[in-house]
């Protein structure tokens, strides 16, 4: 919680790495089961499609840091999909002092195998937020569409979809 405090301040010194985990529960006797790590490297806020809440999950999206940073002092700088099935991480790494908020998985209601993801980045080069929509398939390319706002949307913005 350190850390938190001091990203308010603007200058942080504390190391808070945190990890994506997977514990299982019986949920009879509410003992764990199993504890197993999914992703290793230094990640937060981890989101799934609404419609995965409950189920057994194929996706999770999280803010991700980019490789070789100081995570004591870099905010999140990259987002990423974890597949559960295929247990492969694909990372979407926004570029040097791009800091994006949690993403979020919106379906596509045509086509329920298909979705976008979407973060609101802010971009330290530009001095401006913007959103970023990724294809939910192809979080890896560049994004399908980058759309300007009016103002700064202070980091830590979280959110959910919600079908019109």
């Amino acid at each position: 919680m350190n850390y938190l405090k001091e990203v308010a301040t603007g200058y942080t010194t504390t190391r808070a790495k945190g990890s994506f985990w997977q514990i299982r529960i019986n949920p009879q006797t509410a003992k764990v089961i199993e504890t197993k790590p999914l992703v290793e490297q230094a990640c937060e806020f981890p989101t799934v499609a609404a419609s995965d809440v409950g189920q057994n999950l194929q996706r999770t999206y999280l803010s991700i840091h980019r490789p070789g940073v100081n995570i004591a002092i870099e905010m999140f700088g990259a987002i990423a999909c974890f597949d559960h099935h295929a247990e492969t991480l694909t990372v979407a790494d926004l570029g040097e002092n791009r800091y994006p908020t949690e993403p979020l998985y919106v379906p596509n209601e045509a086509d329920p195998q298909r979705g976008w993801v979407i973060t609101v980045v802010f971009d330290g080069l530009k001095n401006r937020s913007e959103v970023w929509i990724f294809d939910a398939n192809q979080l890896d390319a560049e994004p399908v569409c980058c759309l300007g706002l009016p103002s700064i949307v202070p980091n830590g913005f979280h959110g959910d979809w919600q079908t019109a």
